[in-house]
Protein backbone atom coordinates (compact mmCIF):
# COMPACT_ATOMS: atom_id res chain seq x y z
CA UNK A 1 0.00 0.00 0.00
CA UNK A 2 1.63 3.44 -0.67
CA UNK A 3 0.34 6.34 0.62
CA UNK A 4 1.02 10.25 -0.36
CA UNK A 5 0.28 12.76 2.65
CA UNK A 6 0.50 16.22 1.47
CA UNK A 7 -0.10 18.85 4.53
CA UNK A 8 -2.00 22.13 3.67
CA UNK A 9 -5.23 23.32 3.63
CA UNK A 10 -5.90 19.97 2.20
CA UNK A 11 -4.55 16.86 3.99
CA UNK A 12 -5.02 14.37 1.14
CA UNK A 13 -4.46 10.66 1.93
CA UNK A 14 -3.77 8.52 -1.30
CA UNK A 15 -4.79 4.71 -0.24
CA UNK A 16 -4.34 2.05 -2.91
CA UNK A 17 -7.29 -0.77 -1.78
CA UNK A 18 -5.61 -4.34 -2.00
CA UNK A 19 -2.27 -3.61 -3.68
CA UNK A 20 1.04 -2.47 -2.85
CA UNK A 21 2.76 0.07 -4.79
CA UNK A 22 6.70 0.29 -5.49
CA UNK A 23 7.94 3.29 -6.65
CA UNK A 24 10.88 3.09 -8.56
CA UNK A 25 12.64 5.78 -10.69
CA UNK A 26 14.69 4.44 -14.20
CA UNK A 27 17.19 6.83 -14.81
CA UNK A 28 16.90 7.65 -17.97
CA UNK A 29 13.50 7.66 -19.22
CA UNK A 30 10.83 9.45 -17.24
CA UNK A 31 7.80 8.27 -15.20
CA UNK A 32 7.39 6.04 -12.06
CA UNK A 33 6.86 2.60 -11.76
CA UNK A 34 3.57 1.16 -10.01
CA UNK A 35 4.09 -2.34 -9.43
CA UNK A 36 0.81 -4.72 -7.96
CA UNK A 37 1.42 -7.89 -5.55
CA UNK A 38 -1.76 -8.89 -5.68
CA UNK A 39 -1.75 -9.13 -1.69
CA UNK A 40 -2.29 -6.01 1.51
CA UNK A 41 0.67 -7.57 2.96
CA UNK A 42 4.40 -7.88 2.32
CA UNK A 43 6.31 -9.93 -0.01
CA UNK A 44 10.01 -10.52 1.20
CA UNK A 45 12.13 -11.52 -1.18
CA UNK A 46 15.59 -11.47 0.81
CA UNK A 47 16.23 -11.64 4.12
CA UNK A 48 18.00 -8.08 4.08
CA UNK A 49 14.72 -6.38 4.56
CA UNK A 50 13.62 -3.32 6.81
CA UNK A 51 11.14 -4.31 10.13
CA UNK A 52 11.20 -8.23 11.84
CA UNK A 53 11.56 -11.40 10.44
CA UNK A 54 10.00 -14.29 11.95
CA UNK A 55 10.98 -18.18 11.26
CA UNK A 56 8.30 -19.51 13.49
CA UNK A 57 6.12 -21.25 10.16
CA UNK A 58 3.02 -23.41 11.28
CA UNK A 59 1.43 -24.54 7.44
CA UNK A 60 -2.08 -24.81 8.42
CA UNK A 61 -2.90 -26.90 4.71
CA UNK A 62 -2.02 -29.78 3.29
CA UNK A 63 1.17 -29.83 1.65
CA UNK A 64 0.56 -29.98 -2.29
CA UNK A 65 1.62 -33.20 -4.48
CA UNK A 66 5.32 -32.56 -5.73
CA UNK A 67 6.54 -31.78 -8.79
CA UNK A 68 9.06 -33.99 -10.36
CA UNK A 69 9.66 -31.62 -13.30
CA UNK A 70 8.66 -28.36 -14.58
CA UNK A 71 9.62 -26.22 -17.81
CA UNK A 72 11.70 -22.93 -17.05
CA UNK A 73 10.97 -20.53 -19.66
CA UNK A 74 14.05 -18.24 -21.29
CA UNK A 75 13.52 -14.37 -21.23
CA UNK A 76 13.16 -13.06 -24.85
CA UNK A 77 14.16 -9.21 -24.65
CA UNK A 78 11.94 -6.61 -26.22
CA UNK A 79 13.48 -3.96 -28.94
CA UNK A 80 11.37 -0.98 -29.30
CA UNK A 81 11.85 1.54 -32.60
CA UNK A 82 10.94 4.96 -32.40
CA UNK A 83 7.39 3.93 -34.62
CA UNK A 84 6.66 1.98 -31.66
CA UNK A 85 6.45 4.74 -28.76
CA UNK A 86 4.90 7.05 -31.63
CA UNK A 87 2.33 4.10 -31.65
CA UNK A 88 1.55 4.27 -27.75
CA UNK A 89 1.24 7.98 -27.84
CA UNK A 90 -1.15 7.50 -30.65
CA UNK A 91 -3.11 4.77 -28.70
CA UNK A 92 -3.56 6.99 -25.77
CA UNK A 93 -4.25 10.57 -27.32
CA UNK A 94 -0.91 12.18 -26.47
CA UNK A 95 -0.91 15.61 -28.19
CA UNK A 96 0.06 17.87 -28.84
CA UNK A 97 3.72 15.51 -28.55
CA UNK A 98 6.20 17.41 -27.24
CA UNK A 99 10.13 15.73 -26.29
CA UNK A 100 10.42 11.66 -27.49
CA UNK A 101 13.41 10.30 -25.53
CA UNK A 102 15.36 7.68 -26.43
CA UNK A 103 18.42 5.51 -24.49
CA UNK A 104 19.41 2.26 -24.43
CA UNK A 105 17.23 0.71 -22.16
CA UNK A 106 13.76 2.23 -23.97
CA UNK A 107 12.31 5.19 -25.35
CA UNK A 108 9.81 7.53 -23.97
CA UNK A 109 7.43 10.28 -25.04
CA UNK A 110 5.74 13.18 -23.44
CA UNK A 111 3.18 15.92 -24.17
CA UNK A 112 4.00 19.72 -25.02
CA UNK A 113 3.42 20.48 -21.35
CA UNK A 114 5.26 16.89 -19.94
CA UNK A 115 2.13 16.47 -17.87
CA UNK A 116 1.02 13.64 -19.87
CA UNK A 117 3.42 11.03 -20.41
CA UNK A 118 4.36 7.25 -21.89
CA UNK A 119 7.64 4.72 -21.70
CA UNK A 120 8.60 2.11 -23.45
CA UNK A 121 11.51 -0.24 -21.49
CA UNK A 122 13.22 -3.23 -23.18
CA UNK A 123 12.68 -5.47 -20.64
CA UNK A 124 8.91 -5.79 -21.32
CA UNK A 125 7.24 -3.00 -19.00
CA UNK A 126 5.32 -0.13 -20.54
CA UNK A 127 3.27 2.76 -18.82
CA UNK A 128 1.32 5.94 -19.44
CA UNK A 129 0.24 8.64 -16.84
CA UNK A 130 -1.93 11.72 -17.28
CA UNK A 131 -1.23 13.77 -14.17
CA UNK A 132 -3.95 15.85 -14.85
CA UNK A 133 -6.14 13.50 -13.61
CA UNK A 134 -3.74 12.65 -10.49
CA UNK A 135 -5.71 12.92 -7.00
CA UNK A 136 -7.65 15.93 -5.97
CA UNK A 137 -8.53 16.69 -9.69
CA UNK A 138 -12.05 18.23 -10.21
CA UNK A 139 -13.09 15.60 -13.03
CA UNK A 140 -12.75 12.34 -11.12
CA UNK A 141 -14.97 12.96 -8.51
CA UNK A 142 -16.01 9.36 -7.32
CA UNK A 143 -20.09 9.58 -8.25
CA UNK A 144 -18.73 9.86 -12.42
CA UNK A 145 -17.14 6.42 -12.34
CA UNK A 146 -18.47 3.79 -13.99
CA UNK A 147 -19.18 0.54 -11.90
CA UNK A 148 -16.67 -2.31 -11.03
CA UNK A 149 -18.68 -4.54 -13.82
CA UNK A 150 -18.80 -1.46 -16.27
CA UNK A 151 -14.82 -0.78 -15.85
CA UNK A 152 -13.86 -4.50 -16.90
CA UNK A 153 -15.65 -4.12 -19.98
CA UNK A 154 -14.64 -0.54 -20.66
CA UNK A 155 -10.92 -1.71 -20.17
CA UNK A 156 -11.09 -4.92 -21.82
CA UNK A 157 -12.60 -3.52 -25.22
CA UNK A 158 -10.25 -0.12 -24.88
CA UNK A 159 -7.34 -2.75 -24.30
CA UNK A 160 -8.59 -4.75 -27.56
CA UNK A 161 -9.46 -2.01 -29.66
CA UNK A 162 -5.44 -0.96 -29.28
CA UNK A 163 -3.66 -4.11 -29.48
CA UNK A 164 -2.66 -3.71 -25.96
CA UNK A 165 -3.98 -6.56 -24.21
CA UNK A 166 -1.86 -9.47 -24.74
CA UNK A 167 -2.50 -13.08 -25.88
CA UNK A 168 -3.55 -15.23 -22.76
CA UNK A 169 -4.32 -12.47 -20.61
CA UNK A 170 -6.79 -13.43 -17.98
CA UNK A 171 -8.82 -10.86 -15.26
CA UNK A 172 -7.46 -10.44 -12.06
CA UNK A 173 -9.12 -8.57 -9.78
CA UNK A 174 -10.27 -4.63 -9.24
CA UNK A 175 -8.72 -1.94 -7.33
CA UNK A 176 -9.40 1.50 -6.43
CA UNK A 177 -7.09 4.41 -5.57
CA UNK A 178 -9.04 7.32 -3.61
CA UNK A 179 -7.93 10.72 -1.84
CA UNK A 180 -9.91 12.26 1.03
CA UNK A 181 -10.34 15.62 2.11
CA UNK A 182 -9.40 16.31 5.86
CA UNK A 183 -12.10 18.57 7.41
CA UNK A 184 -11.82 20.99 10.65
CA UNK A 185 -14.26 18.29 12.49
CA UNK A 186 -11.48 15.60 11.53
CA UNK A 187 -13.50 13.90 9.17
CA UNK A 188 -12.68 12.53 6.04
CA UNK A 189 -14.19 13.22 3.00
CA UNK A 190 -13.82 10.94 -0.25
CA UNK A 191 -13.12 13.61 -3.06
CA UNK A 192 -11.35 11.33 -5.59
CA UNK A 193 -11.02 7.97 -6.63
CA UNK A 194 -10.51 5.74 -10.27
CA UNK A 195 -11.54 1.97 -10.81
CA UNK A 196 -7.97 -0.15 -11.97
CA UNK A 197 -8.66 -3.30 -14.08
CA UNK A 198 -5.96 -5.47 -13.24
CA UNK A 199 -5.39 -8.46 -15.85
CA UNK A 200 -2.59 -11.57 -15.19
CA UNK A 201 -1.25 -14.65 -16.99
CA UNK A 202 -0.87 -18.35 -16.82
CA UNK A 203 2.07 -20.34 -18.60
CA UNK A 204 2.40 -23.80 -18.52
CA UNK A 205 -0.83 -24.10 -16.25
CA UNK A 206 0.73 -22.15 -13.58
CA UNK A 207 0.25 -18.16 -12.59
CA UNK A 208 3.03 -16.10 -13.48
CA UNK A 209 3.67 -13.82 -10.26
CA UNK A 210 4.56 -10.42 -11.17
CA UNK A 211 3.35 -10.52 -14.87
CA UNK A 212 0.38 -7.65 -14.66
CA UNK A 213 -1.21 -5.21 -16.90
CA UNK A 214 -3.25 -2.49 -15.31
CA UNK A 215 -5.72 0.31 -16.56
CA UNK A 216 -6.92 3.02 -14.51
CA UNK A 217 -10.26 4.82 -15.34
CA UNK A 218 -11.23 8.17 -13.70
CA UNK A 219 -14.86 10.02 -14.72
CA UNK A 220 -16.66 8.40 -17.44
CA UNK A 221 -14.54 5.66 -18.36
CA UNK A 222 -11.88 7.69 -19.50
CA UNK A 223 -8.32 5.66 -19.50
CA UNK A 224 -6.16 7.79 -17.05
CA UNK A 225 -3.10 5.50 -16.28
CA UNK A 226 -1.76 2.48 -17.72
CA UNK A 227 0.87 -0.17 -16.37
CA UNK A 228 2.47 -3.53 -17.48
CA UNK A 229 4.98 -5.61 -16.85
CA UNK A 230 4.85 -8.29 -19.58
CA UNK A 231 7.99 -10.21 -21.14
CA UNK A 232 7.87 -12.66 -23.83
CA UNK A 233 8.92 -15.84 -23.54
CA UNK A 234 10.17 -19.22 -25.29
CA UNK A 235 10.71 -22.83 -23.71
CA UNK A 236 13.81 -23.65 -22.55
CA UNK A 237 14.10 -26.99 -21.06
CA UNK A 238 12.45 -28.79 -17.84
CA UNK A 239 14.06 -28.97 -14.89
CA UNK A 240 13.96 -30.69 -11.67
CA UNK A 241 11.63 -29.25 -8.65
CA UNK A 242 12.17 -28.91 -4.81
CA UNK A 243 9.75 -31.20 -2.92
CA UNK A 244 7.17 -29.45 -0.95
CA UNK A 245 8.75 -30.02 1.99
CA UNK A 246 12.13 -29.07 1.07
CA UNK A 247 10.50 -25.83 0.27
CA UNK A 248 8.69 -25.07 3.56
CA UNK A 249 12.07 -26.02 5.42
CA UNK A 250 13.65 -22.81 3.51
CA UNK A 251 10.59 -20.95 4.11
CA UNK A 252 11.31 -21.84 8.08
CA UNK A 253 14.98 -20.84 7.42
CA UNK A 254 15.03 -17.62 5.42
CA UNK A 255 11.63 -16.73 7.11
CA UNK A 256 8.91 -13.93 6.41
CA UNK A 257 8.85 -10.04 6.96
CA UNK A 258 6.68 -9.06 9.10
CA UNK A 259 7.25 -5.34 8.93
CA UNK A 260 7.27 -3.46 12.21
CA UNK A 261 5.31 -5.94 13.71
CA UNK A 262 6.74 -7.85 16.83
CA UNK A 263 7.98 -11.29 15.42
CA UNK A 264 5.61 -13.65 16.14
CA UNK A 265 3.94 -17.14 14.27
CA UNK A 266 3.08 -16.73 10.97
CA UNK A 267 0.17 -18.82 10.07
CA UNK A 268 0.50 -20.46 6.13
CA UNK A 269 -2.65 -21.35 4.62
CA UNK A 270 -1.96 -21.41 0.90
CA UNK A 271 1.32 -23.14 -0.92
CA UNK A 272 1.07 -23.00 -4.81
CA UNK A 273 3.62 -23.52 -7.32
CA UNK A 274 3.76 -20.84 -9.69
CA UNK A 275 6.10 -18.81 -11.58
CA UNK A 276 7.96 -15.07 -10.59
CA UNK A 277 8.63 -12.75 -12.94
CA UNK A 278 11.44 -10.22 -12.07
CA UNK A 279 10.59 -6.43 -11.48
CA UNK A 280 10.40 -4.34 -14.62
CA UNK A 281 13.38 -2.43 -14.67
CA UNK A 282 15.50 -5.60 -13.37
CA UNK A 283 17.55 -7.39 -16.41
CA UNK A 284 15.75 -10.95 -16.51
CA UNK A 285 17.42 -14.39 -18.24
CA UNK A 286 15.18 -16.70 -17.09
CA UNK A 287 11.51 -17.30 -15.80
CA UNK A 288 12.23 -19.51 -12.69
CA UNK A 289 9.25 -21.75 -10.79
CA UNK A 290 8.77 -20.72 -7.37
CA UNK A 291 6.84 -22.61 -4.42
CA UNK A 292 4.46 -19.22 -3.03
CA UNK A 293 3.50 -19.41 0.74
CA UNK A 294 0.55 -17.03 1.49
CA UNK A 295 -0.94 -16.52 5.12
CA UNK A 296 -0.81 -14.43 8.58
CA UNK A 297 1.02 -13.06 11.21
CA UNK A 298 -0.26 -14.59 14.23
CA UNK A 299 0.57 -11.92 17.23
CA UNK A 300 -1.19 -12.52 20.87
CA UNK A 301 -3.54 -15.16 19.12
CA UNK A 302 -4.60 -12.81 16.39
CA UNK A 303 -4.38 -12.42 12.85
CA UNK A 304 -2.22 -8.88 12.70
CA UNK A 305 -1.54 -9.04 8.57
CA UNK A 306 -1.38 -10.67 5.51
CA UNK A 307 1.90 -11.92 4.39
CA UNK A 308 3.53 -13.50 0.87
CA UNK A 309 6.54 -15.16 0.38
CA UNK A 310 8.48 -16.81 -2.23
CA UNK A 311 11.09 -19.95 -2.65
CA UNK A 312 13.11 -20.59 -5.61
CA UNK A 313 11.42 -23.99 -6.87
CA UNK A 314 14.19 -25.43 -8.78
CA UNK A 315 17.00 -27.94 -7.65
CA UNK A 316 19.38 -26.85 -10.14
CA UNK A 317 20.69 -23.42 -11.63
CA UNK A 318 19.19 -23.11 -15.45
CA UNK A 319 21.97 -22.67 -17.50
CA UNK A 320 24.82 -24.61 -15.46
CA UNK A 321 26.86 -26.88 -16.97
CA UNK A 322 27.16 -30.40 -15.04
CA UNK A 323 30.35 -31.89 -14.57
CA UNK A 324 30.58 -35.50 -15.41
CA UNK A 325 31.65 -37.93 -12.88
CA UNK A 326 32.19 -41.97 -13.33
CA UNK A 327 33.72 -44.12 -10.95
CA UNK A 328 36.30 -46.81 -13.06
CA UNK A 329 37.09 -50.35 -12.70
CA UNK A 330 40.77 -50.96 -10.95
CA UNK A 331 42.80 -52.44 -13.30
CA UNK A 332 43.15 -56.42 -12.51
CA UNK A 333 46.30 -57.77 -12.13
CA UNK A 334 47.66 -60.01 -14.79
CA UNK A 335 49.71 -63.06 -13.92
CA UNK A 336 52.50 -63.88 -16.72
CA UNK A 337 54.14 -67.44 -17.20
CA UNK A 338 57.67 -67.29 -18.17
CA UNK A 339 58.62 -69.72 -21.08
CA UNK A 340 62.16 -70.73 -23.01
CA UNK A 341 60.95 -72.26 -25.51
CA UNK A 342 57.87 -72.24 -27.77
CA UNK A 343 56.44 -72.89 -31.14
CA UNK A 344 53.31 -70.71 -32.23
CA UNK A 345 51.54 -72.10 -35.69
CA UNK A 346 49.06 -69.47 -36.67
CA UNK A 347 47.28 -68.13 -40.11
CA UNK A 348 48.48 -64.60 -40.87
CA UNK A 349 45.90 -62.04 -39.99
CA UNK A 350 44.32 -64.18 -37.25
CA UNK A 351 41.40 -62.59 -35.40
CA UNK A 352 41.89 -63.41 -31.84
CA UNK A 353 39.25 -61.70 -29.50
CA UNK A 354 39.57 -61.83 -25.68
CA UNK A 355 37.90 -60.02 -22.52
CA UNK A 356 38.72 -56.69 -20.50
CA UNK A 357 37.61 -54.90 -18.00
CA UNK A 358 35.37 -51.50 -19.64
CA UNK A 359 36.31 -48.59 -19.26
CA UNK A 360 32.47 -46.92 -18.48
CA UNK A 361 31.14 -45.96 -15.68
CA UNK A 362 29.78 -49.11 -14.68
CA UNK A 363 32.73 -50.44 -13.11
CA UNK A 364 31.23 -54.02 -13.48
CA UNK A 365 31.14 -54.04 -16.99
CA UNK A 366 32.80 -56.85 -19.20
CA UNK A 367 32.70 -55.71 -23.23
CA UNK A 368 34.42 -57.66 -26.02
CA UNK A 369 37.44 -56.42 -27.41
CA UNK A 370 38.68 -57.26 -30.92
CA UNK A 371 42.37 -57.65 -31.35
CA UNK A 372 43.49 -58.42 -34.83
CA UNK A 373 47.52 -60.07 -34.60
CA UNK A 374 49.33 -60.80 -38.01
CA UNK A 375 51.95 -63.18 -37.90
CA UNK A 376 54.20 -64.86 -39.99
CA UNK A 377 52.77 -68.91 -41.15
CA UNK A 378 54.91 -70.10 -38.67
CA UNK A 379 57.00 -68.28 -35.97
CA UNK A 380 59.61 -69.59 -33.21
CA UNK A 381 59.55 -67.70 -29.74
CA UNK A 382 62.96 -68.65 -28.17
CA UNK A 383 62.30 -66.73 -25.12
CA UNK A 384 58.79 -64.31 -23.82
CA UNK A 385 56.04 -64.34 -21.58
CA UNK A 386 52.02 -65.99 -21.96
CA UNK A 387 49.50 -64.02 -20.41
CA UNK A 388 46.45 -65.23 -19.03
CA UNK A 389 43.64 -62.93 -17.80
Amino acid sequence: MKKELKLGIILTIVILAGIIIFTQVQQGLIPELKNDTSSNGSISESSQVSGGLSHTMVLDKTLPDPVEKIMVYKTVPSTYTRQDILSLAQKFNITPIGKIKEVSEGSSIASTDGKIQAILHNSGFAEYHNSNRDIANPLDSPGNLPSDNEAIKIATKFLKDRDLLPDGAEFRKIGHSESYHLGNDGNNTLIWKDVEVWYGRKLNGYPVEGTQLMLALGSNGDPIEYFTNWRNYQPYQELPVKTPDQAFEELKTKGVSVGMETPGKVSIDTMYLAYHTLAGADTEEYLEPVWMFKGNVIVNGNSTMPVEQYIPALSVTPGATATPTATLAPVKSTNLTPFTSATINEIPNTTVTVNQPATTPVPTDIIPVTQTISLNATQNATTGNSTSV
